[in-house]
């Protein structure tokens, strides 16, 4: 063997190696990626937080009002309306990040690594928000009005103003990954077979639900979820979040990066 050929040799692991560095080195610039139109991931979600809080607060001031000031605490639901939106911006995103990070040349593996990123990132602020406004709305009785959008004792109970905020980002940011999932699957397959693993999963949900009633398994479900803390379920769900990330590397690994 020439000695061109043992330099060539030699120089193999050090070119492996600088190749899977440079690979993770693009990381932040992945986690940028989708932050490339601000007001998709932060700013619109950011309207539909006030604005839907703003709604709850003005519905609960008006049932006051024909109460005369009086009746049973008010507790709505607007707080999972941005979740659903950063779910729908999450699909948005992947469905159009991902061919730019392809003629970026970033691999498949970082691209999902810093969208995984970007998103737990968001996912932290949600939670963050959702705490400070639970304090606002114990500090001011739930505007006065006995309104509560964030303050809910199914989220509180057990593990106060920062369990519910772990639990609503760990919530949070498996909804975007399932907004991903399926955004990436749908550059994966035709829309014909998009459909049909939609209704497969709808139909699997619909046979656990039968199993569970036809062994009568239910007060067996609730006391499960009776012993559950927010930690405890933020854990759950952040151990869900991390195999469906998983799945979502393996469907991009042959997804087609078309326009």
């Amino acid at each position: 063997m020439n000695s061109a050929a043992i330099q060539s040799e030699a120089a193999k692991p050090v070119q492996a190696d600088l190749a899977s560095r440079s690979s993770f080195a693009r990381v932040p610039a992945a986690f940028k990626l989708q932050f490339t139109v601000p007001s998709a991931m932060i700013g619109v979600p950011l309207i539909v937080f006030f604005g839907a809080w703003a709604v709850a607060i003005g519905i609960g001031l008006w049932i006051r009002h024909l109460a005369d000031g009086e009746g049973e605490p008010f507790y709505t639901g607007a707080s999972q309306a941005t979740i659903w939106c950063l779910l729908f911006m999450a699909a948005y995103s992947a469905s159009h990040t991902f061919p730019f990070s392809m003629a970026l040349s970033y691999s498949r593996r970082v691209f999902v690594l810093g969208a995984f990123l970007a998103f737990a990132a968001i996912s932290a602020g949600f939670g963050a928000l959702f705490s400070v406004a639970i304090l606002l709305e114990r500090a001011t009785a739930g505007f006065w009005a006995e309104s509560y959008t964030f303050d809910l004792p199914l989220m509180t109970q057990n593990a106060g103003v920062l369990g519910a905020g772990l639990m609503a980002g760990a919530v949070c940011l498996l909804s975007m990954m399932i907004g991903f999932f399926w955004s990436i699957l749908y550059r994966r397959v035709s829309l014909a077979m998009l459909w049909l693993t939609a209704l497969a999963v709808m139909a699997a949900l619909v046979v656990i639900v039968m199993v569970i009633t036809q062994n009568d398994w239910w007060p067996h479900v609730g006391d499960w979820l009776a012993v559950q803390s927010s930690y405890t379920f933020a854990g759950w769900v952040l151990l869900l979040t991390l195999g469906l990330t998983a799945l979502n590397y393996v469907v991009i690994r042959r997804a087609v990066p078309t326009p």
